[in-house]
């Protein structure tokens, strides 16, 4: 029922389709795979293959799944060949089958058992998938990482955001370091330009300062940047730098995708932490992201705690897998599925924990909101029974 074909990465560039995950345009698939194709090791995997597959359903086009076969060692000598999505070996901000027409329950059933019949592979394990994936049809799915985000088209403004999302504690903290910094005559400004090659080497050494926090420095592997670069070139890209009398003392860069802005990376110089650089800067990010009329904004995947003093919600990302019958599947099948039981109960019980921090901030702005109307309320009756006394 379904025909099965497989083209190059530049011929990819020839067709047209729709995806919520910028991970799966062409534009981010060939960067990854420019810099990465030579670079061999068991996070990037070795002895990369591509498989871009087409589907087509009578003639017509019906689906496109942009694949990549390498080779991990395990126990220093065994190598177990995966079959993954493009760029989730580092990178990704969401990945999926793409589908382009509607599908039906034979779908995922022929496209299983070509896979199986025309690529050698140990195991298939996909990572990245969002939560309204396709793939939930004939995987078990589960949980593997987040991207807290703010639904900007929620709010009349970014004032109106700050009312109902930031917890007092956290506007109060914003409004003290902002007196500091005016205490100590450090004026602080916010500079928006288009990334570029320059304007990387001016952020350079602030990025370096995340090591400090045990965090790695992206700078300092010439692929990522590279990689990043490149991104940057192919998507509407900015970045935002916070200056400190005209020292830069923060970054945050992103690019835009379907009225969506993407956090990529940000850092702050940790010299001046006291002063509250940090989130001076995400908040400056999402002021500049309402300016812009932005839908939405992606502060990047993970779970760092500070990002979710700003964000009404979060995107969650989810992995599966597949095997072979082998003596090597067999062999590194326990410790998979050992990783992904234990993955899916920690990310899940952080899911949890962060989704009551938000709504017990939001439910804070919101019964204040409420106090504030039911106050307003009172006093204009007071006011009128006033009036009606003076009349008697």
């Amino acid at each position: 029922m379904y025909r099965f074909e497989t083209i190059s990465i530049e011929e990819l560039e020839n067709f047209q389709y729709n995806t919520n995950c910028p991970s799966c345009r062409f534009e981010w698939i060939y960067s990854w795979y420019q810099v990465f194709e030579k670079v061999e090791n068991n996070i990037v995997g070795f002895k990369k293959k591509p498989f871009i597959i087409l589907v087509y359903k009578e003639e017509k086009l019906t689906a496109i799944i942009p694949l990549l076969k390498l080779v991990r060692i395990y126990l220093k000598f065994i190598r177990i060949s995966f079959l993954e999505f493009f760029g989730q070996q580092w990178s990704s901000l969401g990945n999926d089958i793409l589908i382009v027409e509607e599908v039906d329950k034979l779908f995922y059933r022929e496209l299983r058992h070509w896979i199986r019949k025309n690529i050698s592979y140990d195991i298939i394990f996909l990572k990245y998938i969002p939560k309204q994936s396709e793939l939930v049809k004939c995987f078990r799915l589960f949980h593997y990482s987040v991207a807290p985000c703010v639904q900007l088209n929620r709010y009349e403004g970014y004032q109106d955001f700050t009312k109902k999302v930031y917890s007092k504690k956290f506007r109060e903290e914003l409004k003290r370091t902002a007196r500091k910094l005016a205490r100590e005559n450090l004026e602080y400004t916010i500079e928006v330009r288009a990334v570029s090659k320059e304007n990387l080497k001016l952020i350079k050494h602030i990025s370096k300062s995340k090591e400090i926090d045990g965090k790695s420095f992206l700078y300092g592997n010439f692929e990522k940047e590279a990689f990043h670069l490149s991104i940057y070139e192919s998507f509407p890209s900015q970045i935002i730098l916070l200056k400190l009398n005209d020292e830069i003392v923060a970054y945050s860069t992103s690019i835009d995708w379907q009225g969506k802005r993407l956090a990529i990376d940000s850092s702050f110089n940790r010299r001046f932490r006291k002063y509250g650089i940090g989130i001076h800067c995400v908040d400056s990010f999402i002021r500049n992201a309402f300016d812009d009329k932005m839908k939405k904004l992606s502060l990047g995947m993970g779970h760092d705690s500070y990002k979710y003093r700003f964000c009404d919600d979060m995107d969650q990302f989810f992995m599966c897998f597949d095997y072979k019958i082998s003596w090597k599947s067999l062999l590194a099948l326990p410790y998979i599925k050992y990783r992904l039981i234990k993955t899916d109960k920690e990310i899940l019980a952080k899911n949890q924990k962060i989704s009551a921090i938000i709504e017990k901030n939001k439910q804070k702005s919101r019964n204040k909101e409420e106090l504030k109307i039911k106050t307003n309320h009172k006093t204009s009756i007071n006011k009128i029974n006033i009036s009606e006394r003076v009349e008697m």
